[in-house]
């Protein structure tokens, strides 16, 4: 696969580091796929323009966090995609998906102690993105309505990315749900690290998703190593 043709799916911070990846043939068999995929008339999730959007909407430089899920979701609404290419990201169709929400109802509990008033859930998590929050799928796509039906054929770049991109980040990792947390060992030694359910779960079993203290406790150690604030919700 030729780098020129994806490049500017990537802000130039990450051009030196995955165009090895991408120029590869373990690049070319995800491409591949996907195009016979694409043309024996499977829809795919989330929009080709939008695989990469995680890497244009983060700059490596200004990496604060990286957040890990597993699955862009696999169901359409109209015709369209939910998933907008970031984790847990719903922006395309507009309406905000119940995982999401259980995210945004825990981080509120979590670091706002239940009185940010003010909250507004937004379908669109590119206000995280763009503070360094890299809102990462291990696996980029997927069939529709076959939830992680792509995931083994992304396996290679995410390994990629843990292992030679993000391998000397030094920023606090959360895995969220346990096939994502398969990826932890990835992760160079005395790197923070955080497993949780995925809020999804909750949504299934009905109750409140349980983000054990996370986003205080990440934000602690992104205000001990950059001096940077993170808004984790955005408000009216």
């Amino acid at each position: 696969m030729k780098w020129e043709k994806f490049q500017h799916q990537f802000d130039e911070s990450w051009h030196y580091k995955m165009k090895p990846f991408i120029e590869s043939e373990e690049c070319d068999k995800i491409y591949e796929f996907l195009k016979k995929e694409a043309k024996r008339g499977k829809k795919i999730a989330p929009l080709s323009s939008n695989v990469f959007r995680a890497f244009k909407e983060t700059k490596l430089t200004d990496l604060t966090a990286v957040m890990i899920g597993m699955c862009p979701y696999h169901t359409f609404k109209n015709g369209e995609p939910v998933a907008d290419g970031l984790l847990m990201g719903c922006s395309t169709t507009g309406y905000l998906q119940p995982s999401l929400e259980q995210f945004y109802n825990a981080v509120e509990k979590d670091v706002y102690d239940g009185l940010n008033l003010r909250m507004v859930k937004d379908p669109d998590v590119s206000h995280l993105a763009k503070q360094g929050v890299l809102m990462y799928n291990a696996s980029l796509t997927t069939e529709m309505n076959k939830a992680g039906s792509h995931s083994q054929i992304w396996e290679p770049f995410t390994k990629y990315l843990l292992e030679n991109v993000l391998d000397t980040a030094g920023v606090p990792f959360i895995f969220l749900g346990k096939d994502a947390a398969r990826y932890e060992r990835y992760l160079p030694p005395f790197t923070w690290s955080f497993v949780l359910s995925h809020p999804a779960s909750a949504s299934y079993k009905n109750t409140e998703w349980d983000s054990e203290g996370v986003f205080k406790k990440v934000s602690s150690i992104i205000k001990q190593n950059n001096g940077i604030d993170i808004r984790w919700l955005q408000e009216q």
